[in-house]
C-alpha cells in the first residue's frame, strides 16, 4: 500500500510539473528571459541586466568556462558590451519559443529549459546566424521579483546560413598565395576552417560559416571568402569586407 502510495504521489508530482509549461509560472519566466537576454543584454544595458541576477549568481558554460559571482558576470559584459567587442562582433540571442519549458521548483522558485540561436548583426542592418546552443536556468523569486541564481549554457554548435555538400566543400580544400602569407582552407564537419600560414607556421585560423555554395563568413565582423573556378577547376580566393574586396588570392598548383 505504501508503494502504492509513493507511485502515486511520484506521477502526481510529475503531472504537476509538466502542467507548468504553460500558464502563469510559464508566462513569468518567458517575459524576465524575455526582458534580461532580448532587452537588458542586446541593448547592453549593463544595470538592468545586473538587477536580474542575484548576489550568489553563478554560470557554467561549456566553452567559456566557470563564472563564480555576480561581480564576475557583470566584468564578463562589460567586455561583451565594449566598444571593440561591440564593433567586432555584436550578436543576439533568440530564444525558440517551443523549445522553452519551465518546473516550479517548490519553496524556491522556477527551473528553465531551452534552447536558442545566435546571430551576427552585420553593419548594414543585416543579420547571420552564427550559432545554436542549450540552456538551463535556474530562477529564485526575491522579494517578489525573479532572480537568476545558477545558468548552464551548454551544447553550443556553429550553425551557418545553408548547408553545402561535402563534396562541394571538397573542392575548395588548399592552398592560397598571398603576398604576405599563405591561405590554408581545409574542411571541419559542415563548415570550411581557414588559417594563415607565415614562414611555413600557423597562425591565425578560424571557421567559416557556408552562406551560398562558394561564399562563406566569419562569426565576427563582416568579413567573406569567395572562391572561383575556371570551368571545373577553383582557381581564386576573393576575401570580402564591408562589401569591398579586400584581398585576392591565387590557388596553388
Amino acid at each position: 500500500m505504501k508503494i502504492l502510495f509513493a507511485l502515486s504521489t511520484l506521477l502526481l508530482t510529475v503531472t504537476i510539473c509538466f502542467s507548468q509549461q504553460s500558464g502563469d509560472l510559464y508566462d513569468q519566466i518567458a517575459q524576465v528571459d524575455s526582458l534580461m537576454f532580448s532587452t537588458a543584454q542586446k541593448d547592453c544595458d549593463l544595470e538592468k541586466y545586473a538587477s536580474f541576477l542575484s548576489e550568489d549568481f553563478e554560470f557554467f558554460h561549456d566553452k567559456a568556462g566557470y563564472t563564480a559571482s555576480k561581480d564576475d558576470e557583470m566584468e564578463d559584459m562589460g567586455i561583451f558590451c565594449g566598444e571593440e567587442q561591440r564593433s567586432r562582433q555584436p550578436l543576439r540571442r533568440e530564444l525558440i519559443k517551443s523549445s522553452l519549458k519551465v518546473y516550479p521548483m517548490d519553496n524556491y522558485g522556477a527551473l528553465e529549459f531551452c534552447d536558442h540561436i545566435f546571430y551576427l548583426q552585420i553593419n548594414d542592418g543585416t543579420e547571420k546566424v552564427v550559432g545554436s546552443g542549450k540552456m538551463t536556468a535556474l530562477w529564485k523569486l526575491i522579494d517578489n521579483e525573479w532572480k537568476l541564481t545558477r545558468v548552464i549554457s551548454y551544447d553550443h554548435q556553429p550553425l551557418a546560413e545553408v548547408e553545402v555538400a561535402p563534396e562541394i566543400l571538397n573542392q575548395y580544400v588548399g592552398d592560397y598565395i598571398l603576398p604576405d602569407r599563405v591561405v590554408n582552407i581545409v574542411t571541419e564537419g559542415k563548415l570550411l576552417r581557414v588559417t594563415d600560414i607565415n614562414d611555413g607556421q600557423p597562425g591565425w585560423t578560424k571557421e567559416l560559416f557556408p552562406e551560398s555554395d562558394n561564399k562563406f563568413y566569419l562569426n565576427y565582423e563582416n568579413v567573406v571568402y569567395e572562391f572561383l573556378k575556371k570551368g571545373t577547376q577553383v582557381t581564386t580566393l576573393n576575401i570580402y569586407e564591408n562589401g569591398k574586396i579586400f584581398e585576392t588570392a591565387e590557388r596553388k598548383n
